[in-house]
């Protein structure tokens, strides 16, 4: 009967952590801050407010990509007026002046529009020539360096604009 007492006072203990384990548990759950955090925790990942924010997201990517196709298509416009196309033709104008100082070069937007610039050298000096294109064609007589420059600017055509 010794062991009596002793085995009640054990009792009592462990019905005395149990109710302090049970105390701790119920003022965990009832702390309105860690409700608060949990509400908030389970709002934010709730699917209807995910699916809101991905829906201002999309709204907001789409926008910019309006925004980039309309730069595109300006930017392509101004490319069709740039020039693209360029041919050049070095030569000597005589046997007295060497090294190919003279040359032909021609410069072409998408359109063949464009000119044609000629230097001719020689002993007395350099002489430098313009003359306009339009669709492929000169207005005037062209020198057969002239020539051969604009064909070679019209064979330079380009349809991936990665330049020429």
């Amino acid at each position: 009967m010794h062991h009596v007492p002793l085995i009640v006072a054990g009792v009592a203990l462990v019905f005395a952590a149990a109710a302090l384990v049970l105390a701790w548990q119920t003022r965990k759950i009832s702390n309105p801050q860690r409700m608060d955090r949990l509400e908030t925790l389970i709002s934010e990942h709730a699917p209807s407010e995910i699916l809101s924010r991905h829906q201002t997201e999309l709204s907001k990517l789409n926008t910019q990509l309006d925004d980039l196709d309309k730069f595109a298509k300006h930017t392509d416009g101004r490319l069709d007026t740039a020039v693209q196309r360029i041919g050049l033709t070095r030569f000597n104008m005589g046997e007295q002046v060497g090294g190919e100082l003279s040359f032909a070069l021609t410069m072409l937007d998408s359109r063949n529009h464009g000119l044609i610039l000629t230097a001719l050298t020689d002993h007395s000096g350099t002489r430098v020539f313009i003359r306009g294109v339009v669709r492929g064609q000169s207005q005037h007589p062209l020198m057969p360096y002239e020539e051969r420059s604009l064909k070679q600017a019209m064979d330079s055509h380009s349809d991936d604009h990665t330049g020429v």
